[in-house]
């Protein structure tokens, strides 16, 4: 008993002690949740980093006189297609993109909208409503990465308007307007024919290879992993 009694204001400081950190703690991340959720919510460094002075016109990336053209074919809310543009993307724009030997064109489809849903088309009419200005693959990089789940309704007006304002240089305001007007559609839709005509079944995402200017000669289907589109990149950069 004579024990446990010397222990006793032993423990009661030590328990004291793990409540006031407990409390420290808890009280940090409401003080950051707070930060956070104060400022924009959209990711936007490594972005930048990745398509920082690469040219870009319309859905072009990269120097339009390169040996090789990839079409990227994606929907937005495919999560495949997020795993493609996050894990895969970079190192090719570093590899390829950035030393002027392959550009990419961005072939938007609105495939997984459904029961009236336009997530997907939204977030489309705004990477070419960009493209107006030439800052499509920052929408579309952005859109990407900050990707919620599918069929979940993410891409409401705030989602779309901080995507538009978080890319350096763009015009939001202007961007947001055009995103719904007939100024986008010609693209949307020559998307849609390209997709179907060289596709059957489709998939998210997709992928034509070949020379600039001339007929692809390389279909991949899927987020296949960067060696695959290293190898075909390579064996095309040969000939």
């Amino acid at each position: 008993m004579k024990r446990d009694s010397k222990l006793a204001p032993i423990l009661a400081i030590v328990g004291g002690a793990i409540v006031l950190v407990v409390a420290l703690v808890v009280a940090s991340q409401i003080n950051n949740s707070s930060n956070k959720s104060s400022s924009s919510p959209i990711a936007t460094d490594s972005i930048a980093e990745m398509l920082g002075g690469i040219p870009q016109k319309g859905i072009e990336l990269g120097n339009p006189g390169a040996k090789l053209t990839l079409v990227e074919f994606s929907d937005p809310q495919c999560p495949y297609c997020g795993e493609w543009a996050r894990n895969t993307l970079p190192s090719l724009v570093q590899k390829y993109v950035r030393t002027g030997q392959l550009r990419i064109e961005y072939q938007g489809l609105d495939i997984l909208d459904h029961s009236g849903a336009t997530d997907s088309e939204r977030m489309i009419r705004l990477a070419q409503a960009a493209g107006l200005q030439n800052k499509l693959w920052y929408v579309v990089e952005l859109e990407f990465d900050n990707q919620g789940t599918e069929g979940s309704g993410y891409a409401t007006d705030a989602f779309i308007r901080g995507i538009a304002q978080a890319v350096s240089g763009l015009d939001a305001n202007k961007a947001l307007a055009a995103a719904n007007t007939n100024a986008v559609v010609p693209n949307i839709d020559a998307a849609k024919v390209l997709a179907n005509k060289s596709f059957k079944p489709l998939y998210t995402p997709s992928f034509l290879l070949g020379p600039t200017g001339a007929k692809p000669t390389k279909k991949i289907v899927g987020a296949q992993p960067l060696s695959a589109f290293t190898k075909a990149i390579d064996a095309q950069l040969k000939k």
